[in-house]
């Protein structure tokens, strides 16, 4: 015969079995309530978004950096100074001209991944694991050299729009204020290039981890 104290015991565990079951569903439950709120509101995961958004920052990489470069190739200026004509030209800068260099190869690449795109988009095709690698690739590479060559244009511009006292390096946009306005704005959208092309990657990231190699 069991004693009082044990029937106790037992009793005290069966309560403490079946408050354990309780919290287990009940974190189950919780965890399908959540799971069924975040899958009530799929827009951002749906192809739909994914594919608007793919094309919308693409265009908007081709139309930023385009006018970046063209910004840039038409910043030429001439002025006078002491009686002598001086010119101001992007091309006189090794830092201006690889800006213009990057500029010109991110818009090329890009607008072929575009084209690329629309055309797995009309045939209702997703990309296979080794494209989506590539978009993923080609996005990263085009959002580095972005970077390296706003980072480059900045530098320069920043010489010549303050100087360097330390150096002796005088500004000249006293002097050339048509130039280093069409240099500021090229930067400006330059700058817009590398937001939407690191949006861009993330996106591909994103994609490419969703169907690894």
């Amino acid at each position: 015969m069991s004693s009082p104290q044990d029937s106790i015991m037992d009793k005290e565990e069966a309560k403490a079995e079946k408050e354990k079951d309780m919290m287990s569903v009940s974190s189950e439950n919780e965890l399908l309530t959540c799971h069924a709120k975040f899958e009530a509101f799929p827009f951002f995961k749906t192809p739909r978004f994914l594919k608007g958004a793919k094309i919308t920052l693409r265009l908007v990489t081709i139309v930023t950096t385009f006018i970046a470069m063209l910004c840039m190739l038409t910043s030429h200026q001439s002025t006078t100074m002491l009686g002598t004509p001086l010119d101001a030209r992007y091309s006189y800068s090794p830092a201006f001209r690889f800006f213009v260099y990057a500029n010109a190869v991110a818009c090329f690449f890009i607008f072929l991944s575009l084209l690329a795109t629309i055309v797995f988009y009309l045939r209702g095709a997703c990309p296979t694991n080794k494209c989506s690698y590539l978009f993923f690739l080609n996005d990263m590479m085009m959002l580095t050299m972005e970077i390296g060559g706003c980072a480059a244009a900045t530098a320069i511009g920043e010489v010549g729009l303050h100087g360097n006292s330390h150096a002796g390096w005088g500004s000249i946009c006293g002097y050339y204020g048509k130039f280093c306005d069409r240099v500021t704005i090229s930067l400006v959208f330059s700058y817009v290039s590398i937001v939407s092309l690191f949006i861009l990657t993330v996106i591909s990231s994103m994609n490419f981890k969703e169907n690894p190699l």
